[in-house]
């Protein structure tokens, strides 16, 4: 783990032996330090902090790969990352905060995630939407989540693509979830109709993930 890896892995929680000992509970951080702030109430990105289970942002070779929408739907999806662009976008500003107390607020643009699930056709019985990284990370939301007006897949961050260290070329956006729902380095989202636990919800962290007052 590289020096700058560990200060922002230590933002976020307790850092031992190169391990992230997970807060057990979705409950408010317990301090939440200030950061800069640009004209538009903005964090700059070179001040906004990035948690990852890697070292170093993984690379998606976005001229080959694509992200997948499978599962539990009646038109699975295979779409080229540059695609995403072509769909109606999204724009919006919301706060990303670590269970560990750091922050940022980002202005995002993207898709909405409920308009790709609508395409895939989501089972009525499905439960579940999980969503995979290139870090070999992973973790989930219920459906009624996912459908939410504010839930996207953003290609921009503070009117920037996305940096290679916040999840480009496409990351999950979840308005009022903690950062540890919100994958980064997307390659693939699963329907599913059971309840799954993801990465950290594995580890102790909250299944639900929605921040509390």
């Amino acid at each position: 783990m590289d020096r700058r890896h560990f200060l922002e892995t230590l933002a976020a929680g307790l850092v031992i032996g190169g391990a992230v000992l997970p807060t057990l509970q979705s409950v408010a951080g317990p301090l939440y330090v200030p950061v800069e702030k640009d004209e538009d109430d903005l964090t700059p990105l070179r001040r906004f902090f990035a948690v990852a289970i890697v070292s170093f942002p993984p690379k998606i070779d976005t001229e080959n790969e694509r992200l997948e929408i499978e599962g539990a739907v009646t038109a699975p999806l295979a779409l080229r990352y540059e695609e995403l662009h072509q769909w109606p976008q999204h724009t919006q500003k919301s706060i990303l905060r670590c269970v560990g107390g750091a922050q940022g607020k980002a202005g995002w643009v993207g898709v909405r995630l409920r308009d790709l699930l609508e395409k895939a056709g989501v089972a009525p019985d499905a439960r579940d939407v999980i969503f995979y990284g290139a870090d070999e990370y992973e973790s989930s939301v219920p459906v009624g989540e996912a459908m939410k007006e504010s839930s996207m897949l953003a290609l921009q961050m503070n009117g920037e693509p996305l940096w290679s260290k916040h999840g480009s070329p496409v990351r999950l956006v979840l308005p009022g979830m903690y950062g540890y729902k919100q994958v980064k380095w997307l390659t693939r989202i699963e329907v599913t109709r059971k309840n799954h636990k993801g990465y950290w919800e594995q580890r102790g962290y909250s299944d639900d993930g929605r921040i509390k007052p």
